[in-house]
Formats: C-alpha cells, structure tokens, sequence
C-alpha cells in the first residue's frame, strides 16, 4: 500500500513537472512571436533566426540612436544665435531700453539694470517676456538726478559690450 502511494505521488509530481515545462515552453513561444513581430522581416523564421535577426536588429537600432545623438550634440554646439536688437529711447530724464535677444544668451536682467544704475538712471519698470527662443526685455529708468541726467552714452556702449 506504501509502495502505492509513493507511485502515485512520483506520478502526480512528474505530471505536475510536465505541466509546468509545457506552460514555460508556451510562455517562450508567445515571447518569441511577440519578438518576431517586433523586428522588420518579410519572411516566416525559425527560432534560432528570430533570435539572430533580433541581435542584429537591436545593434543597428542602437547605433543609429548614437548616430542621432553625435549629430544632435554637433547642432547644439553650433552657433545658431540671431542677432541681437537694442534699442535705447531718451526722453527728457528717462531712458528705455528694449533688447530683443535669443535665449541662449549668457546675461540677465541683472546686468541690464546694474549698468543703468551705474549711469546715474533709476530703474522704474523691467519686462521680461520670452517667445520661443527669443527674450525681449523692457527697461524703464529715470535720471536719479533730473540736473544732471542719464549718462546715455557710456550706458549704450557699457550694454553693447555686454550683449552684442
């Protein structure tokens, strides 16, 4: 009777193994369609083929995504700016600067306004909008001193050294 069950449980447990090993060959199978249907080929392939054709596969892939980004680096690295656009306006004591620049731009509003004040202007109003790939930036001062007035040229050189 012993002998029996130990039959039995060796049987059940094979049976249980085979089952196991026929659901794991099914899973490979659908992994394996799921990966020929992934590469570009016209014709029906063997296993072992769509394995082959899938390394081959992935290596172009990633050397065509190296290609992209070498080239992608090399136009990041050239000079794309526009020019940029000053344009100081006077009015009795007060001064407006209006720069049109590309984003890309190393300065900030900051420098704008330190080199106004340093012209003897008090900043009433900045703007600063950005469009794209372009800053436009709007300064609105006033002689600190109205006898005096707004140093317009040094402060017009003093900006073209900083900007253009």
């Amino acid at each position: 009777m012993a002998e029996e069950n130990s039959s039995a449980a060796g049987s059940s447990s094979r049976a249980q193994r085979n089952i196991k090993e026929k659901h794991r060959r099914m899973h490979m199978k659908d992994l394996i369609s799921q990966l020929a249907s992934l590469i570009p080929s016209s014709s029906k392939l063997s296993m072992p083929e769509i394995l082959d054709e899938a390394t081959r596969y992935i290596t172009h892939l990633q050397k065509n995504k190296e290609s992209i980004e070498r080239r992608r680096a090399l136009l990041k690295e050239e000079d794309h700016t526009e020019p940029t656009v000053m344009n100081i306006t006077t009015s009795g004591s007060t001064v407006e600067v209006n720069l049109i620049c590309g984003s890309n731009r190393n300065f900030m509003c900051h420098e704008i306004i330190s080199v106004l004040e340093e012209g003897a202007a008090e900043v009433i109003n900045v703007t600063q909008f950005n469009s794209g790939d372009r800053v436009i930036f709007s300064v609105l001062s006033k002689a600190v001193n109205s006898r005096i007035g707004v140093e317009t040229e040094r402060v017009q050189e003093r900006l073209k050294e900083l900007i253009l």
